[in-house]
C-alpha cells in the first residue's frame, strides 16, 4: 500500500507534469485562435468548471470591505498571466519561454513579498535573487539575434504577473477559499479578455470536434488538475521537498520542447537555466539542510 508520503510526492510530480505540458498547449492551439480569444475562452471553461463546486462545497463568502483591495491585487496580476506566456511560447520556444518566465518568477516573488507583504529577504533569498538575475541577463543578452524581442519580454512579464499573483494570494487565502479566488480571477480573466477580443477582430471561433479545440479544453483541464493535485500534495510531504520535486515542472517543459517540436537549446541558456534552476532549488534545498542539522544539535 503507498503511504501518504509517496502519495504527495507523486502528485506534486503528475502536477509538475502537468504546469510543464502548457507550453504543448500553447503550441497545439499556435495561431488558429486569438491570442485573446484563447485566454477568454480558456477562462470561461475554468469558471464553468469551479463555479458549481465552489456553490455545492460552500466556498463562496461575502468580501468585507476592509479586504476588497487585498482581493484585488492578485486578480490584477493574474490578468497578465494568460496572453504574454502563450505569445512566447509561440513565438519563442517552449524551453526558453520556461526558464525566462521562472527567473522573472523567482524574482518577483521576493520583491513584491519585501515591498507590499513587509516579508524579511533572508541571505539564501537575497543569493537565489541575485542568481535568478544573472541567469535571466545571461539568458537575454546572448538570444536577442536569435529570439524574438517582443516574445522574451512576454515570458518576462508573465512571470511578474504570475510571480505578483502567486505572493499577493498569501493575505487572502487565510480568509478565503483558494476556489473562491480562483473563480473571481478567471471570471475577470474572462470579463476582460472577451472585449478586447472582439474589439481586435479576433476570429471568435465556434466550437467544434478537432484537435484545436481538444487543445483548449484540454489545456484548462489539466490546469486545473494540476492545481487541485499540487494543493492535496504538499498536504502529505514536507513543503521543502515538495517545493524542489515541484521544479521538475521546468524540466518537463524544455524535454517536451526539445522531443515534440525539435528546439534547440544554446550553450547560454544551458548554463543561464541551470543557473535559474540552482536559484529556484537554493531556499528549499536550505530547509532541508536546517531540518536535518537541527536534530542533531538537541539534547
Amino acid at each position: 500500500m503507498i503511504s501518504n508520503t509517496t502519495k504527495g510526492y507523486i502528485m506534486i510530480l503528475l502536477s509538475a507534469l502537468g504546469f510543464g505540458s502548457y507550453g504543448v498547449w500553447s503550441k497545439l492551439i499556435g495561431d488558429n485562435f486569438g491570442i485573446f480569444f484563447q485566454a477568454w475562452v480558456r477562462a470561461g471553461i475554468i469558471v464553468l468548471i469551479l463555479f458549481p463546486i465552489g456553490y455545492f462545497t460552500k466556498s463562496f463568502k461575502k468580501i468585507k470591505k476592509e479586504d476588497i483591495k487585498r482581493f484585488s491585487l492578485p486578480i490584477i496580476f493574474g490578468i497578465f498571466t494568460m496572453v504574454p506566456l502563450y505569445y512566447a511560447f509561440n513565438n519563442a520556444g517552449i524551453g526558453i519561454s520556461t526558464l525566462i518566465f521562472y527567473a522573472m518568477f523567482i524574482i518577483t516573488t521576493y520583491i513584491v513579498g519585501k515591498f507590499l507583504m513587509k516579508e524579511d529577504i533572508t541571505k539564501i533569498k537575497l543569493l537565489s535573487l541575485i542568481l535568478s538575475f544573472f541567469g535571466l541577463v545571461l539568458m537575454f543578452g546572448l538570444s536577442f539575434t536569435k529570439f524574438s524581442i517582443l516574445a522574451l519580454g512576454l515570458a518576462a512579464l508573465n512571470g511578474i504577473a504570475s510571480g505578483g499573483e502567486v505572493a499577493t494570494t498569501k493575505k487572502v487565502t487565510n480568509k478565503y477559499s483558494s476556489i473562491q479566488i480562483s473563480v473571481y480571477l478567471w471570471l475577470v480573466i474572462m470579463l476582460t479578455h472577451l472585449p478586447i477580443s472582439i474589439l481586435l477582430g479576433e476570429n471568435q471561433v465556434p466550437f467544434a470536434f478537432n484537435t484545436i479545440w481538444f487543445s483548449m479544453i484540454a489545456f484548462a483541464v489539466i490546469g486545473l488538475i494540476s492545481f487541485w493535485l499540487v494543493i492535496e500534495g504538499f498536504k502529505y510531504v514536507d513543503a521543502s521537498i515538495g517545493g524542489l520535486i515541484g521544479l521538475m515542472e521546468i524540466i518537463f517543459g524544455i524535454i517536451f520542447g526539445i522531443l515534440l517540436f525539435t528546439e534547440q537549446l544554446s550553450l547560454s541558456v544551458i548554463v543561464g537555466g541551470g543557473i535559474i534552476l540552482l536559484a529556484a532549488m537554493l531556499p528549499d534545498l536550505s530547509e532541508i539542510i536546517k531540518k536535518k542539522i537541527s536534530p542533531s544539535q538537541n539534547p
